[in-house]
């Protein structure tokens, strides 16, 4: 659905149905005079406008100067909070297979059992030390995540603490 707004009040924001540029318009023509009419706004301000007058807001035009800041920082945070329930989940498994490794540095005679658990523990050691090192990557980028989404918050706080 398109978007309209005037120059005498962008703060005003026109939706209407239809694709049809001169029918939208006067849509938007028709709810401007409503909020005239209503007392809503000055008609002192709208000498000499029509339909054509009005300005066709994108998608684009609303959002926010920062918004793609935002999602790319909530990203960021959602990685960090991914990475470190994995880190979290393995850490006991780790530890366990962890104990493996001191087969291999042993004088003792090693069996082939012995060999097979090293080899498996090997791969746990593997996955949460990949999972450790991407939750260490996520942490250091999440600083500069956190503070501007706590930015994008400020205003939400400050009305808050009122």
């Amino acid at each position: 659905m398109p978007l309209y707004t005037t120059p005498q009040y962008p703060e005003f924001i026109f939706n209407v149905r239809g694709s049809n540029r001169d029918k939208a318009t006067f849509q938007a023509l028709q709810q401007l005079v409503s909020l005239i009419n209503q007392g809503t706004l000055d008609s002192g301000r709208f000498k000499e406008f029509n339909s054509k007058s009005f300005i066709e807001l994108t998608e684009k035009d609303l959002m926010a100067n920062n918004e793609d800041k935002l999602i790319d920082a909530v990203k960021v945070l959602s990685k960090l909070a991914t990475s470190r329930q994995t880190v979290q989940d393995l850490h006991e498994n780790f530890l366990e297979a962890y104990r493996h490794i001191d087969i291999l540095f042993g004088k003792d005679r090693t069996s082939k059992e012995d060999f097979q658990k090293i080899q498996d523990s090997l791969k746990v050691i593997k996955e949460f030390g990949l999972a450790n090192l991407r939750y260490k990557e996520a942490l250091i980028d999440a600083e500069t995540a956190r503070l501007i989404v706590e930015q994008a918050l400020e205003v939400v706080n400050e009305i808050k603490n009122r």
